[in-house]
């Protein structure tokens, strides 16, 4: 059997996994039939260490026995030095096979390792699916009440409907009851009906009979035909009657039939339905609940099995290491000490050697640079000095005018120079200094008394020349005197990096030889204890990281000492920083609380066992100003990573992403296109950011991150971790706290975090700052501090009362001893101010490093608040209004554009002044969102925000909604969006750039959006693509009146030349500042032409004009080429693929004497 996560042999290998090496103590077909079992390759290198083991127990035995008999051993002394040789070949080959061995073991760990890691990706997915299956658990439980409710519904509804079946039933048994006495009467009407026939053949034979009395007999005819002819209408009536009524009964009772039907059909089908999702719901949650219990026990089995496996084969690797090297030491201590001496020596001497050559080859660059700037800036001065000449050349040509104007700018360059010279820092704190350009300076005003000369073309020309060499020469002095200092700046760097890379370096070998003299006295200290009977333990240890280490002490060590082993194990120096915490589950608020172990207690006076959780950590949160350990810095540095990323310390998404920046330049270096792609190759998003930043998929992040991570560049690892502690320390309200759970008198509870500053008092969820306590300034300043059974009374400077924050014993008591070693960290200037009394101060001050080793605490803490900003608090409803789970199913896909936009304005700091959405594939209900809520971010008032305390919210409020330039062109809008359109230019009233391209105002709707537009200081306005007509182009006609607007496009509409008039009147207003007009793609004919270039030939302006596509004539040539003639101001000038056959030869002369001009004509039908 295999252990878990082991591939067998004939499995693929990966091609980042080593094949294995046959050791070369093994038989090669005894390797090979062991390779594919790691439990057979074990048992074979127990073998292997038992034969050693032997071996070696023989040859102690030996040594003995030879020490013992000085006689054999000065007889065999020859032969006991070529044994003890060959004793050492072999022992040095069985050390050189164990090494081998570890190597292959150590390469199974790293197979486990990775299989690990794979199954902690798999078991976070299947946790995030049984989430997400559990929201929809929950929705189906939902969908099924509302199903048993409409169940329910229908039930009443049934049993209504069915009286009312009953009540027909009632009624048709009438209604056949009645149709029975009327066929009783049809039946007796047709008798009677019969009669009458009968009575009436009677009649006829009696007329036969009364032929002679025939009038009499015809009136007695007529009468009886009348009253025959009633009869049977009344008999047609009532049969008819009969039939309608029958027929309307069985359409009322098939209908009855038809609604019973599809009610009982809908009533089985909805129970068939609640039934199989029910059945369905069971069985996915049992199958989903077996697979998670399988994965976990088989992750569980393979992790205990990992780390048994791992701790043994490390402790006996390591014990048969320390007993090779202890018989390696008995034979070779003195060629070891002597080649130890000599290789010392001959390194000091390379080291010197190659230290003199490094600074004889940096004296000798020093010596290049300084003869390189002497050369440069003697060339510069020579430069200057001929520059000089020429200027006084030119001066003796000028004017008697010209060179009083010369003189007077020369006044005020002197006057300026001697201010500034009087107003000139210190050299150590000069910097290169700024020269105003000859133009920008102040013309002095001109005596009345001078003569009012014109001055030739020429010599203006001349003088433009000389004022643009003498800002030239200014320039490069100012260049070459920062490139000087910089050069400087540079070199004092590096020389101070230098230094410290030497100390540091001279340190590390200190703490090395100090770190390898103790662990060596540590090992003669053990064996010591162990050989008096003094058992060795095994503890877990905790990171901050993650990870875990086994490390052996004796129960009778104390805390200090297992610190140092600690230290010993995971390679940093032993410092005052490191503390071993006990977590201990107290079933509060905040879950575990750290209990801090005693430095000079044992581990059994602290009650500490191998099965106690305990955790190697920093326990204060302050500013190092120089750190003597790297690995320490990084040490604390994914400490304060880990309680950000685990929102041990709540923090806004904007400060997230900052932080995120300067952890991946961290660990990556400099962003470049391959590495953010490996930003989550082997970790999530959480080794980054919190959970709780917004749900936009990996994609986003990637790109957000690589943007965040490009602004870090030219960060050394060291600057971007500084930098990451000064930023959260800056901007974040929670730095540095340790959290602790209190309760007031009225037993509610909150949350108490100690920090470098004081005592702050939070609600339970860490979100609202209710009091802050600090040491140094604040209205509520803290005076003492008292430690209770029940809690911890604080007491506040200029109060004789003390305050009682409710909590538990072992809480209480860190409390207090947290806000002693903090102020006891604090300047010593400033305690001797306060004059705080602190019990045990002495006993407290031995454990912690001196006050000058960190900066001042915080002056001014950020309060923690919902919002900073509009645009945050503008991104944060539009996600909210996106991934509502109201209604999941019809849930808008979210306008990446839109976020990118926001997401920028945040990340760099800078307002939200341009929303570019063109080409962002918006639809009406998006645009509809995106405006209410644009709307709504601009009138948000974040005073007015409920709070449990009064908070100043504007202290670090931030408007930075101040749009500017707005887009919506090229989206799939409709004439819907035309409200939300005009609600946005309403309430934007910065606004001077818009660009509304593809909305259709369809020539009826353009009124609309110019109401608002009237209101702003527009500048450019875009409306191509609108469907705009000439009524429409008459309504926006009402804008020429703005005095801002420079630009506007109308390309790509309906316009004729029935409203160029029109154009043409506006642009010919004195007021009128219109520069740029786009009227490209319309149906403007050659009239419309006309009318607008004799007011362009009248009004000069505007200055580029885009006529493209318009069905033109062959005078349209004559005519632009007429108009460039007269040079009226055009600049830019497109008449490409205008129809019919125009004549441009015209046109392509005037261009050729007028390069100014920018024309675009290149269209074969233009041609």
């Amino acid at each position: 059997m295999s252990l878990p996560g082991v591939k067998p042999s004939n499995w693929p290998t990966s091609k980042y996994v080593r094949e294995p090496d046959c050791p070369s103590w093994m038989p090669r077909d005894a390797f090979e039939s062991a390779k594919g079992d790691p439990e057979k390759l074990l048992e074979l290198c127990h073998q292997k260490i038992q034969t050693s083991q032997r071996t070696l127990d023989t040859t102690r035995k030996m040594t003995e026995a030879l020490h013992q008999d000085p006689q054999y051993q000065y007889a065999h002394a020859v032969q006991q030095f070529e044994e003890l040789r060959k004793e050492h070949l072999q022992l040095n080959d069985s050390y050189n096979d164990l090494e081998t061995i570890n190597e292959t073991v150590q390469e199974v760990v790293e197979v486990l390792r990775a299989d690990k890691h794979q199954l902690l990706t798999e078991l976070n997915e299947i946790k995030r699916e049984i989430s997400i299956q559990s929201i929809e658990n929950t929705k189906l439980a939902l969908k099924e009440k509302e199903a048993i409710a409409f169940q329910e519904g229908l039930t009443k509804k049934l049993d209504g409907q069915d009286a009312q079946v009953r009540q027909l039933d009632d009624e048709l048994r009438d209604y056949s009851n009645s149709q029975v006495q009327i066929n009783n009467e049809i039946a007796s009407l047709e008798g009677a009906g019969h009669n009458l026939s009968l009575q009436a053949a009677s009649l006829s034979e009696l007329r036969n009979h009364l032929d002679g009395t025939r009038l009499h007999q015809e009136e007695a005819i007529r009468a009886l035909e009348s009253e025959i002819e009633h009869k049977v209408q009344e008999v047609n009536a009532h049969d008819e009657q009969l039939w309608d009524f029958k027929r309307d009964m069985s359409a009322r009772i098939l209908a009855l039939q038809r609604k019973v039907q599809a009610a009982n059909d809908e009533l089985a089908r909805l129970r068939r339905l609640s039934e199989h999702e029910m059945n369905t719901l069971s069985h996915q949650n049992r199958a989903l609940n077996d697979e998670l219990k399988n994965r976990s026990d088989g992750l569980y089995a393979t992790r205990k099995e990992m780390n048994e496996f791992s701790s043994s084969a490390n402790r006996e690797v390591n014990i048969k290491k320390e007993e090779i090297q202890q018989c390696l030491s008995i034979v070779d201590l003195v060629e070891r000490q002597n080649a130890g001496l000599e290789a010392s020596i001959a390194r000091m001497l390379e080291q010197n050697r190659v230290s003199e050559n490094q600074i004889q080859e940096k004296d000798n660059i020093n010596n290049k640079n300084l003869i390189e700037q002497a050369n440069f800036i003697a060339m510069v001065h020579m430069e200057l000095q001929t520059v000089r000449e020429d200027l006084y050349m030119i001066k003796s040509r000028l004017c008697h005018h010209c060179r009083d104007r010369l003189l007077a700018h020369e006044m005020l360059d002197d006057e300026a120079e001697e201010l500034a010279r009087l107003h000139e820092p210190p050299m150590s704190q000069a910097v290169a200094p700024v020269v105003q350009h000859p133009n920008q300076l102040t013309q002095p005003p001109v005596s009345s008394q001078q003569p009012l000369t014109q001055m030739s073309p020429q010599e203006e020309v001349e003088k433009l020349r000389v004022q643009d060499e003498l800002s030239k020469a200014h320039e490069a002095l100012e260049a070459l005197n920062r490139q000087l200092l910089e050069e400087r700046e540079q070199r004092a760097r590096e020389r101070r990096e230098e230094e410290d890379a030497r100390l540091q370096e001279e340190d590390d070998r200190l703490s090395r030889q100090q770190e390898e003299e103790l662990r060596k006295r540590r090992n003669d200290e053990d064996e010591k204890r162990k050989q008096a009977g003094d058992e060795l333990k095994t503890f877990t240890i905790r990171f901050m990281n993650g990870t875990r280490k086994k490390v052996d002490a004796f129960m009778t060590d104390t805390v200090q000492d297992l610190i140092d082993r600690v230290c010993s194990k995971v390679g940093l120096r032993p410092s005052e920083m490191f503390y071993i915490a006990h977590s201990v589950n107290e079933n509060s608020v905040l879950g575990m609380v750290d209990r801090f172990l005693d430095r000079s207690k044992t581990l059994y006076e602290e009650g500490i066992n191998t099965k106690c959780n305990l955790l190697f950590k920093f326990k204060h949160y302050k500013r190092v100003i120089r750190w003597a350990d790297t690995n320490a810095q990084d040490r604390f540095f994914q400490q304060v990573h880990q309680n950000i990323v685990s929102e041990y310390y709540p923090t806004p998404e904007k400060l997230a992403v900052a932080l995120a920046g300067y952890e991946l330049q961290t660990v990556f270096g400099d962003a470049t296109g391959k590495k953010r792609h490996s930003y989550f190759d082997k970790v999530g998003l959480d080794a980054y950011l919190p959970v709780s930043v917004t749900p936009l998929g990996y994609e986003y992040w990637q790109e957000r991150l690589f943007r965040n991570h490009k602004r870090r560049k030219g960060m050394s690892p060291t600057d971007a971790r500084n930098k990451y502690i000064d930023t959260l320390r800056q901007a974040g309200s929670h730095w540095g706290m340790t959290y602790f759970d209190i309760r007031d008198k009225e037993n509610r509870p909150f949350v108490a975090g100690i920090a470098e500053d004081g005592l702050h008092v939070l609600s339970s969820d860490k979100r609202v700052l209710i009091q802050s306590l600090k040491f140094m300034h604040g209205p509520n300043q803290l005076a003492g501090w008292e430690k209770s059974s029940t809690g911890i009374f604080v007491k506040k400077r200029d109060s004789k009362f003390m305050t009682l924050y409710a909590s538990s014993k072992l809480q209480s008591e860190e409390m207090h001893n947290l806000l002693s070693e903090y102020y006891l960290m604090l300047p010593r200037e400033v305690q001797q101010a306060l004059g705080v009394e602190i019990p045990d101060r002495d006993a407290l001050t031995q454990g912690l490093l001196p006050p000058e080793t960190f900066l001042p605490p915080l002056d001014n803490r950020m309060v923690p608040v919902e919002f900073e900003s509009a645009a945050e608090y503008l991104k944060t409803i539009y996600l909210e209004q996106i991934f509502s789970p109201d209604d999941v199913e019809n849930r808008p896909e979210p306008v990446l554009k839109f976020i990118n936009e926001v997401d920028d304005a945040l990340d760099e700091g800078h307002p939200l002044s341009s929303m570019d959405l063109s080409l962002a594939g918006m639809r009406d209900s998006d645009w509809a969102m995106l405006a209410e809520l644009i709307v709504r971010a601009m009138d948000y008032d974040p005073t007015a925000e409920p709070s449990i305390v009064p908070t100043d919210r504007l202290r670090n409020w931030d408007s930075n909604l101040q749009l500017e330039r707005l887009s919506i062109a090229q989206n799939d809008l409709t004439g819907a969006s035309i409200p939300s359109t005009r609600d946005v230019l309403n309430r934007c009233t910065q606004l001077t750039d818009v660009d509304v391209s593809g909305l259709p105002l369809d020539n009826r709707h353009e009124a609309t959006l110019v109401e608002p537009l009237m209101k702003l200081r527009i500048q450019n306005l875009a409306m191509n693509e609108c469907l705009v007509g000439d009524k429409g182009v008459r309504a926006v006609l009402d804008l020429f009146t703005n005095r801002t607007l420079h630009t506007l496009l109308l390309n790509k509409n309906r316009i004729t030349a029935n409203v160029m008039g029109d154009i043409a009147g506006c642009l010919d207003l004195p007021y009128c500042s219109i520069q740029n007009i786009g009227l490209g793609t319309n149906k403007i004919q050659l009239r419309g032409l006309e009318t607008l270039i004799k007011v362009m030939e009248r009004a000069r302006k505007p200055a580029t004009l885009n006529f493209s596509d318009n069905p033109l004539q062959a005078r349209g040539g004559q005519r632009f080429g007429q108009l460039l003639e007269q040079q009226c101001g055009v600049t830019d000038l497109d008449i490409s693929n205008t129809t019919g056959q125009m004549n441009i030869t015209g046109v392509l002369s005037i261009l050729s004497h007028s390069p100014q001009v920018t024309s675009r004509c290149t269209s074969p039908d233009s041609c």
